[in-house]
């Protein structure tokens, strides 16, 4: 029912991803591949109910109406069975900002944050800013998958005594979607030493065929009262410009201090337009949402298959969720300065380097596959051409 295959033309948008790579990079004849949004019209369900709003004369403060909150509990209930208590749901504009009021909330200068390597950048940025210490428990990266060194995990939060850990599920960048198994044993060790767990599941509704996304909440009470669930139609429908994140605390306790931290912060309260779009999003946009994922599983076996027939130096997982490939050049000897430099200059592929992902992610680089089967074959093709050069 839906084109993913026809471009978008995107003069005029103000898209960081398409307008502003001459600015940003200094070229403007790179494929971007890089920040994680998708290159597709979004589901016409939230365009129809946009507009509709958009042709009112007036754009003041917005409240939340009882269908937003009904919305988005039948949809996780329905995608990812769990129940989720409407009072317990808080707003926010993104789940970065949600992870600077979790820090504010729940650690003081000084103290550890733990984080699982390599992982989302915006991680590192938040420890950093607000004077918290980086604890890292590094994946370990086998022949065809990352598993958590839990005797690590351990040994780190026993001795360094971290308040909270940012817990990335599915993974980014590597793909990984964890296991039931791998998630209870995580929670007993943060329940067991105090350590709340602060878990980004904003790609939990990008999970292909031969794997399931696991909310964290739903695994039993005690995890869920020890957690703070950040989620966010922005991946799932690409719809991230609009600012809008539904962030979950079970816990009565966790969520006065979060919201106590959320006040002291001053992030703005919600604007219509992102509530309408997620509204429309998680009512009317399931079956858009089903079509996208097969053809993002489309793109990432397609591009598999070429890696490994045509570019076999380039060493890559496949990934049980997100719409990244995490492609490792270490083979190729590239310093992270040559890297970029061949792949914006020689390849024409404007993508997010490894390093910016920790010292793990030295070496790689992260390709966003969220595009058009045409651009992506393009892509490809440049990076093959370059490289056997």
């Amino acid at each position: 029912m839906y084109d993913f295959d026809t471009p978008v033309d995107f003069k005029e948008m103000l898209s960081k991803k398409w307008n502003f790579q001459e600015q940003l990079v200094g070229t403007a004849d790179a494929i971007p591949m890089w920040i994680a949004d998708m290159d597709f019209r979004t589901a016409p369900c939230i365009t129809t109910a946009l507009n509709k709003r958009i042709q009112k004369p007036v754009y003041g403060y917005a409240g939340i109406p009882k269908s937003y909150y009904s919305a988005l509990v039948d949809w996780f209930k329905i995608r990812h069975n769990w129940n989720i208590d409407p009072q317990t749901i808080l707003q926010i504009p993104g789940v970065v900002p949600a992870l600077h009021v979790a820090t504010q909330a729940f650690t003081n200068p000084g103290d550890y944050v733990l984080i699982q390597t390599p992982v989302y950048h915006p991680f590192y940025r938040v420890i950093n800013n607000m004077g918290r210490k980086i604890l890292e428990n590094p994946l370990i990266c086998l022949k065809d998958k990352y598993e958590i060194d839990f005797s690590d995990l351990e040994e780190k939060i026993t001795k360094y005594k971290p308040k909270i850990m940012f817990l990335c599920n599915p993974q980014n960048p590597v793909g990984k979607v964890f296991t039931k198994e791998e998630l209870e044993k995580i929670g007993s060790l943060c329940l067991k030493h105090n350590v709340i767990t602060v878990v980004d599941e904003i790609h939990c509704d990008i999970v292909y065929s031969d794997a399931k996304h696991i909310a964290y909440a739903s695994i039993s009470e005690e995890l869920a009262n020890n957690s703070i669930i950040c989620t966010a139609a922005s991946k799932t429908f690409n719809i991230a410009g609009l600012r809008n994140s539904n962030i979950i605390i079970p816990s009565s306790q966790l969520r006065a201090a979060f919201s106590k931290a959320h006040a002291y912060m001053g992030y703005p309260g919600p604007s219509p337009l992102p509530l309408i779009a997620c509204e429309a999003a998680y009512t009317e946009g399931a079956l858009w949402q089903d079509e996208c994922k097969k053809y993002l599983q489309k793109n990432r076996d397609y591009s598999l298959d070429f890696l490994h027939t045509k570019l076999p130096k380039i060493s890559v997982h496949k990934p049980q969720g997100t719409y990244f490939l995490w492609l490792d050049f270490s083979a190729y000897g590239f310093t992270k300065e040559s890297l970029e430099t061949f792949l914006l200059c020689e390849a024409k592929l404007w993508l997010n380097q490894g390093h910016i992902f920790g010292n793990a992610g030295a070496g790689y680089a992260r390709m966003n596959i969220a595009c058009t089967q045409a651009t992506l074959t393009k892509a490809l093709e440049q990076l093959k051409v370059a490289l056997d050069k």
